[in-house]
């Protein structure tokens, strides 16, 4: 039985929802910008398509964020947190990345975002200040053959 997303408000009124408020969305629609999301099953809302670092499918449930409502109250949402917040996720999948592979990893600040996108699901920016996080806490070193894990 296929679902029916007409129901689904297009707009939203200003003050329905707080940026970075923690939404559930399920991806209906794929369009040239990205996927189409039903916000709590009541409105509409698109995640764009480069802040997409997965394979989503249609129907697919997910927890997800108001990352911006537009002056014509369409609503913008993102897959990750906050900006900040998940980075400190992110330097814990470093982490046991490291620990699973032996301590070292090829991947550092050079890598291709495809690399970093396929191991991590994230975007190369996000890798990037993660790796710094976790230098600067003496967590890791950085080489040009990847980064290290400091005993």
């Amino acid at each position: 039985m296929k679902k029916n997303y007409k129901h689904l408000k297009e707009t939203v009124e200003p003050g329905v929802f707080a940026l970075w408020q923690e939404v559930d969305v399920e991806i209906y629609a794929y369009t040239d910008l990205g996927v189409n999301v039903a916000i709590n099953d009541e409105y509409t809302g698109l995640v764009y398509r480069n802040q997409m670092y997965g394979d989503y499918q249609k129907g697919q449930k997910l927890k997800a964020y108001i990352k911006f409502v537009r002056e014509d109250g369409k609503i913008d949402v993102s897959l990750q947190a906050k900006p900040n917040s998940h980075i400190i996720s992110t330097t814990d999948k470093i982490l046991e990345h490291l620990k699973a592979v032996g301590g070292k990893s090829v991947l550092n600040d050079n890598s291709s975002p495809e690399d970093i996108k396929n191991e991590f699901q994230i975007s190369k920016k996000v890798f990037k200040q993660a790796i710094g996080r976790l230098y600067k806490q003496h967590k890791i070193k950085i080489t040009d053959e990847g980064i290290e894990l400091v005993n």
